[in-house]
C-alpha cells in the first residue's frame, strides 16, 4: 500500500480548501505528460505514403521536437508546483511572495507567479 503525501497547508484558508483537488489535477497532468513523453512518435510511423517530400519530413521532425520540448517544460512546471505544495510554498508568488489568487491556481495549477509578476515577466520577453 502506498502512502499519500498530503499538501502542506499554505496559511491561506481559501486555498487550503482546494489543495487536495488541485493536487489531483496536477498529478493527472503529470501522468499525461509522462505518457506523452514516453509514447512513440505516431507521425514517424506514417510512412505509408510512397514519396515523402524532404521538407515535409523535416517539418514533421521539427514539430515533433517542439511538442516534446513543450511536454518536457510542462512536466517540469508540474513537478515544481507539486514540490511547492509539499514544502508549503504553493500559492505564494515565487518572485514577490504575494498570495496567488485561488481562481488563478484552479485555472493554472502550476502557476508560480502572481498576475503582476507574470505580466512583468512576459513584458521582459
Amino acid at each position: 500500500m502506498s502512502t499519500v503525501t498530503l499538501p502542506v497547508p499554505t496559511g491561506n484558508a481559501a486555498l487550503d480548501v482546494h489543495l487536495p483537488e488541485i493536487r489531483t489535477i496536477l498529478e493527472e497532468q503529470r501522468r499525461f505528460r509522462i505518457d506523452q513523453l514516453h509514447s512513440p512518435d505516431t507521425a514517424a510511423d506514417e510512412h505509408h505514403v510512397d514519396v515523402l517530400d524532404a521538407s515535409a519530413d523535416n517539418a514533421r521532425v521539427e514539430v515533433s521536437a517542439a511538442v516534446q520540448a513543450a511536454a518536457r517544460q510542462a512536466l517540469d512546471d508540474i513537478e515544481a508546483a507539486l514540490h511547492r505544495m509539499e514544502t508549503g510554498r504553493y500559492g505564494h508568488c515565487a518572485v514577490c511572495d504575494a498570495d496567488i489568487p485561488v481562481d488563478r491556481l484552479l485555472a493554472i495549477p502550476q502557476a508560480p507567479l502572481c498576475m503582476n509578476c507574470q505580466r512583468r515577466a512576459e513584458h521582459r520577453r
